[in-house]
């Protein structure tokens, strides 16, 4: 996934899960693309951004409507599974931050 997320004007909310990979894969590919459809689905979701580099560092910020709805997709059943995964085989570190982002601005794309 290498490509902005096309997001309504702030404000909103940005998940920004920080993390250093296992060496092993164990299916984390299948996981990680079953979270993005999941969360897709999801009350409130706004769109993700996500990169690793060759070392196995990686930031993913997922951007949702509110707190609320963060808390939901935080409960949500199957991504509970995929934290419990996390915390077991895929994650040797991780830090997740919840920020409300009150303003957004760039360089848009070219046309």
């Amino acid at each position: 996934m290498n490509s902005f997320a096309t997001l309504p004007k702030p404000p909103y909310c940005a998940v920004i899960f920080s993390s250093q990979r296992t060496p092993s894969d164990d299916r984390y590919g299948d996981m990680a693309e079953r979270m993005v459809e999941l969360a897709q689905d999801q009350e409130g979701y706004l769109g993700i951004e996500s990169a690793r580099d060759a070392n196995g560092f990686g930031i993913t910020v997922s951007y949702w409507r509110d707190e609320a709805c963060i808390a939901q997709w935080k409960a949500n059943a199957e991504h509970k599974v995929a934290q419990e995964n996390g915390h077991s085989r895929w994650y040797e570190r991780f830090e997740i931050r919840i920020a409300k982002v009150e303003r957004a601005y760039g360089k848009p794309q070219s046309v």
